[in-house]
């Protein structure tokens, strides 16, 4: 099973998010948004 990961720059940090509708408010803000597809490090029980 793979997960899709956003991840952009803003300031000196690199934010990471799972969250489609959080990658979406950063694009309208004018940030560079980029996606990579991983599998998951948390296991869930």
């Amino acid at each position: 099973m793979y997960e899709f990961i956003w991840h952009w720059t803003k300031g000196n940090k690199k934010i990471y998010t799972r969250r489609t509708d959080v990658a979406e408010k950063a694009m309208r803000e004018g940030f560079l948004v980029m996606g990579i597809k991983e599998k998951p490090h948390i296991f869930k029980s």
